[in-house]
Parts: structure tokens; sequence; C-alpha cells
């Protein structure tokens, strides 16, 4: 497949309705030369139309909540877990909580809301109903608190549609389990629902003495202190259990920057939804002020921006003429009434009843359907870069990959080498030298290299993964990590981009090396079709080396990892990986092999190496063909990644899985063992995989359950009994 170059960076900011769907119609229209990513510190983010529904148990998590890594792999979208912590508009630099700045051309927030906790005492003694994500973990536990009888009264403050809504549901969902609960609404307001008509109001009413919830009206919260709330009446009300759920705020670091703001923290925007000083800073849902049209905050709202958004961010990056978003003047409002009924308003008009509630149902079930039900995406119509995207610097290069030079000419260019470089390791640091010297050191140096192509969009956790892959051939040695060296190939870019590409992927190599203590020495760069990153690594022995010959009889074989990266990056190229999978695939890999190592060494192991592309079986057979001898798997004490075992059972395999069990072809293992799902893994390459070693049975009956939590016994060796089979696979 032709590779595009990329041009410019769009960046979207929140994982809230409108970038939802702005993702949806991005991959299955993409604008060629442009890299999308999306920056969200949840990987599920909630439909706060089926909030109401989670909370009184009509709906699974998985049903009310949208997967955006999931969603980021089928769209070829850069997907990163982080929080933004600050924005610079004149630079172009987004903060983040945990990894280094990264850069943007275009940038869009939605970051939706959370509630405003200035009364004294509501930050320390009440729950904020939103982050949706956040709360539904304090909601378990309430549950759990309830059925022991630990709940006597619980609160909830706020007045709005989204109060409502969550204390009928609460209500609804704990009645069955404990009935003595006192349930108070506590609204500053004198009536719930403002902006509803009254028929609307009166059959919520209805519903509420139904449920035996109290309102407390005309009740402004003065202070919390714990398990009581104070009104500027003197009104004193106790509560277990307090939700907040009031006039909400934005982002504090959207307040602190250089973009106009209104005094909640909502970023004020044009017609375009643009920022009202920056036309490339753009703005939707909760967290958009819309000046001239104002509206309440209100999912509606959102889901219609969308399409407007999506046209805008497409049209400012091509130089082209933007759109109004104009909101409609009312809206159909549907409110849940905890139990599967619903009312509903539309102006003066209203209605309720549990057909309500399946119309509310079957909206809410259709439009999640698009990020649950995601289509198989077609080959783009265009491919040919708009040339609005290139950068009058960049339009002095050959822009088509297949036309750029090869050998030398194939280098990245030193202006950018020096940037980056400077950049990373501190200024002056980018000196060129024809070659490096190693090490001052007399010990023995051992070297090894190794190298991958990305599995992933987001390089500076490929750059640290990599950096454990090529160092783990050390540690299955006992090798103390002294030096490397770095072979990167880049695809082409525009000089922005390849200069921000570089610059992430150098930062996640360094970290990573540093933290590991091993000297980063220098390298190469060059042009390639895709990203890849290879390392020459060296290192010092220090102690007792371990080798692949040792293994004796009775020995334990552990091992440090579970398996399935492989077939988990192969499921997520098909868009068949959900996201959780996906991130404990990513935590895995980023456990390096430093402490195992430093565990077997203490063990006086003689035997080990580690499991790579070979996969398990391949890895093990070298083991027993140096130690000439048989090792007995205990196929049910695999340890496996979560989700992995599924994926395989859907007869997803990685590419090199074919080859890995092709090499054991001639092996006659039991038919009901091959025809198990978790048999497959056995042949499935690993990324960082984990380290293989026997341990013998004196020392291995004297290990405690410290060791045990850190290493999975996998099988065991037995004499050779002169059979071609070096590995023999039972279930128990």
């Amino acid at each position: 497949m032709k590779h595009t170059p990329i041009f410019k960076d769009l960046i979207l900011v929140g994982g809230g309705h409108s970038h939802a769907l702005v993702l949806r119609k991005w991959a299955m229209n993409p604008l060629p030369g442009v890299r999308v990513t999306l920056i969200s510190p949840q990987v599920m983010t909630p439909y706060s139309g089926m909030l109401p529904g989670l909370i009184a148990g009509h709906y699974s998590f998985t049903e009310t909540h949208i997967d955006l890594v999931k969603l980021s792999l089928w769209g070829n979208i850069r997907f990163i877990q982080d929080c933004v912590t600050a924005i610079d508009v004149e630079s172009n630099t987004l903060s983040l909580k945990n990894r280094p700045d990264i850069e943007f051309d275009i940038v869009s927030i939605d970051t939706g809301s959370t509630p405003s906790q200035q009364v004294e005492g509501a930050a320390e003694f009440s729950t904020p109903v939103k982050p949706i994500s956040n709360f539904y973990q304090h909601w378990v536990s309430i549950q759990e608190k309830a059925k022991q009888g630990k709940v006597k009264s619980l609160a909830v403050v706020g007045g709005g549609a989204g109060s409502v809504e969550v204390i009928m549901a609460i209500a609804f969902k704990l009645k069955p389990v404990n009935s003595a609960i006192d349930y108070h609404l506590i609204t500053a307001s004198s009536d719930i629902l403002p902006g509803y008509n009254a028929p609307v109001i009166r059959r919520v009413k209805q519903q509420f003495e139904k449920q035996q919830i109290t309102i407390h009206s005309a009740t402004r919260v003065e202070k919390l202190s714990e398990g009581a709330i104070y009104g500027q009446n003197a009104e004193v009300i106790l509560a277990d259990e307090i939700i907040w759920c009031t006039q909400a705020s934005g982002a504090g670091w959207l307040k602190q920057s250089q973009l106009e703001c209104d005094d909640a923290g909502f970023m004020k925007v044009r017609q375009t939804l643009q920022s009202l000083q920056y036309n490339h800073v753009f703005a939707a849902g909760d967290v958009a002020n819309m000046v001239a049209n104002p509206r309440p905050k209100a999912g509606v709202y959102a889901v219609r921006q969308a399409e407007t958004l999506f046209h805008n961010l497409r049209a400012a990056l091509l130089k082209q003429r933007l759109i109004d978003y104009k909101p409609q003047d009312g809206f159909l409002s549907l409110l849940a009434l905890g139990e599967k009924k619903a009312v509903g308003a539309k102006s003066l008009f209203s209605f309720s009843g549990d057909w309500v509630w399946r119309w509310k149902n079957a909206i809410d079930v259709k439009f999640m359907n698009q990020f649950h039900q995601l289509p198989i995406l077609s080959m783009p119509a265009v491919t040919e870069l708009n040339s609005q995207l290139i950068d009058e610097e960049d339009k002095l290069e050959q822009n088509d990959p297949l036309k750029r030079c090869n050998a030398c000419g194939a280098k990245v260019g030193a202006s950018v080498l020096q940037q980056v470089l400077n950049e990373v390791f501190g200024p002056s640091y980018y000196q060129p030298q024809d070659a490096v010297k190693i090490s001052d050191q007399a010990e023995i140096i051992y070297q090894s290299v190794d190298a991958l192509k990305t599995p992933m969009q987001d390089v500076w956790l490929f750059g640290k993964i990599a950096v454990n892959h090529a160092l783990s051939d050390l540690y299955a040695m006992n090798l103390k990590p002294e030096s490397a060296q770095i072979l990167i190939s880049l695809p082409y870019a525009g000089q922005n981009v390849q200069k921000r590409q570089l610059k992430v992927l150098m930062q996640g190599i360094s970290t990573q090396l540093d933290s590991l203590q091993c000297r980063f020495l220098g390298g190469h760069t060059s042009e390639a079709s895709e990203l890849s990153v290879g390392l020459v690594v060296n290192g010092i022995q220090q102690q007792n080396l371990f080798n692949k010959q040792g293994l004796k009889p009775g020995d334990k074989i552990v091992l440090s990892k579970p398996l399935g990266t492989g077939v988990i990056l192969a499921a997520a190229m098909q868009a068949e990986c959900d996201g959780d999978t996906f991130n404990q695939a990513i935590n895995s890999m980023l456990q390096s092999n430093a402490q195992a190592a430093k565990l077997l060494s203490q063990l006086n192991v003689q035997a080990c190496t580690d499991v790579s592309g070979f996969g398990l079986l391949g890895h093990l057979q070298e083991l027993c063909l140096a130690s000439r001898c048989t090792v007995k798997l205990n196929l049910n004490t695999i340890p496996l990644l979560p989700g992995a075992e599924a994926l395989a059972a859907k007869n997803i395999k990685s590419s090199l899985y074919f080859q890995n069990h092709k090499a054991f072809v001639q092996q006659n293992w039991p038919e009901p063992i091959t025809q198990q799902p978790r048999f497959d893994l056995l042949f499935d390459p690993q990324t960082s995989g984990g380290l293989l070693a026997g341990i013998s049975v004196k020392v291995y009956a004297d290990l405690d359950n410290s060791f045990h939590q850190k290493f999975y016994t996998v099988g065991e060796v037995i004499a050779n009994d002169g059979l071609a089979s070096q590995i023999r696979i039972e279930e128990s």
C-alpha cells in the first residue's frame, strides 16, 4: 500500500460525544496528509443519555460506553491516554500529565464539564456525578454498602434534569436491596426542573412520591461536613452518601490559557466553533460557550455539533470556507423515571409511560450502535495530497514517497536531527562523530541487536517498548545494559511533522534507557515506508552468566510474563480488539525484564532465555536442544494476557504464527490439546516478552509467595528418553 506522507497534525482533546462522532466520520472519509490524535484520560467514554439506565441496572457498563481505543485502532487514529494540563496556543503545544509535550497544527477541545464543588466541604464529602467513569466506580461501592445496611440516607444536590434522573435511578436500584434508605433531592431553585413545563414537573413529582424521595426546594447549600448538608436557611440534612450534580464548570487549564473563557471556565466560541481569538483552536460540547447563541449544557447539542465540527476541521486544514453551527431553538427531552418508564417534553407538550422509555431506549441504542458495530473500512477513494496541507518549505521537496531517494539520500536531514537531539538531550548535545567509544570499562562487552516495526500509532510508547524488547536479550544472559545505539527509519513527512515524530520517539527511547541506566551513544536515521526502530545494545557481565544449556531433570520451568501480545496486536490491526485488552498488552510490553533477571540471578539460575518472536515453544525448544533434555508443559498453567484466548478462539493469528507452528509440524501432541485456543498461543510471537528459565528442585522448594507472584510455573524438565520429542504438553 502506498504510504501517504503526513504534513499536518490535528489533535482532539477529550472523548466527548462530538469528538467520538468526528472520529467515526474521519475514519470513513480521511484526509490524506493529516495525522489525527485523540487525547483522553479515559479509555471508555460514557454516553450521558444512558447514565440513568446504567445506574438503574437496565444497561451494562459496556453498552453505555464508547471504547475509544477500539474506535481509534479501527480508524487509524493515534490514541494517547493522558490528561492535558496546559495549552500554549502561540507555540501550538499541549502539556500532558504523564509524558512530554505534544505539538499540533489544529486542536479541538471536547472535555465536557465537571460539577463545580466550590461550596465548603463539597470536594471532601461529596461525589461529583461527572466525570461519569469516576462516579460509576463509587456507585458500585454505594450498592455494596446499601446491601450491608451501611447507607441510611442518600442525597443528590442539584435540581436539573440530570439530578432528577440520577436520584430516581438510584432509588429504583437500591429499593429491592434496602428499602429503609431515605432519599433527598436538594435544589436552590424554587422547584425542580427549571425550564420544563408544568405537566412534566408534575409527572416527575408523582414518581418522587412513589419512590419516597423528599424534595428540598429553595435550599441553597452553604457547606458540607461528613454525613451532613447545611443549607443557608439553617436546614440540616443528614446523608451518608452525597452526590453533587450542580452547575458545572470547565477545565482549569483552559481558564489559565490564552483562550477567552467565561466565568465558569467554558471556552467562548464563534458560530464556526472556533475560539474567539484563534482560528486554529476549536471547541464543542459542554466545554464550548456559544457566545452568539447560548444554549444549556445538553448532549443533544454536542451530537448536532459533530457535523459542523467535522466539516470545519477539514476546511481549516485546507484553508477553505467554514460553515456556521446553527443550534435548534428547542429539542425533544426524554427523562428516565428510574424504572423502565420515561416522560417526554417538547415545547408545551408532554407525555409519559413505558412506551416513552422504549422510544428513548431505541434512540440511545441506535446512537451507541454506531460505535459498537463498526463497519469494515474500504480503501480511501482519494489518496492524493491537497497542496494546501504542504508548507512552502516542504513544497521544494520531492513529496512522492515512491520517488524519494534511497541509500544515503534517504537520510533524515541534519537540521531535523540537530533540533531534536538538542531538545531531548540538552543544548549542544549534537556533536556529529563518525564512530563512538562504547566504554572505558574493562569488563567483557557483549552485544546484541534487535529491531521492530511499530505496531501502534503512539510512538512515545513504541520507543519505550522497543528499548525493552532489545534489552531483553541482555537480561536473558544476566548482563547489565551499558550502552545502546539506535537505528530509526521514519516515514517521509513534512519537516515539522517529521521533527515532531522523531522528538516524541526519542523522548520515549531516552526515558526508558535512563530508567534502566543504559547510555545512549547515538545512531542513524533514514526514511522508509513505515516507522521502525532498531537498537544495538551492549552489556557487561556482572555475576553468573545465564546460558541456554544447563537444564536438568526435575528443574521447574518458570515464565515471568503472560503470553498473547502477538494475537492482540494482530487483532488490533483488524479492529477486533477492545481497548482494555489492548492496554493490558501495552502494559505488559512496557514492563522491563530487569527485575526478573535480578531475581533469577539471586537463585543461581543456569539456563534462561527470553520469549520473543519464535513464541514460547520456539524458545523453549532452544533450551531443550542446548540442554539435551525434554520438558513437560502444563497447558492449563500457561499464563495468558486477558482477552488473548478469546481472540485465539476467533482464529486470529499473528503473521509469524504460521512459521512458528510449522517448526513443530512433526510433533505428535494429543488432539484434545491441539484443538484448544490456548494451544495456538504457544506459537504466538511475543513483543517484549518475559524471561523463561529453569530452577533446580532444591531451590524451587524454598521459594516463597513473593516469587510466585512474579513468576508462573509452566512445566518441568524430565529425563530425555531418546524420543525425538523435546517438549511434551499435558493438561494437568
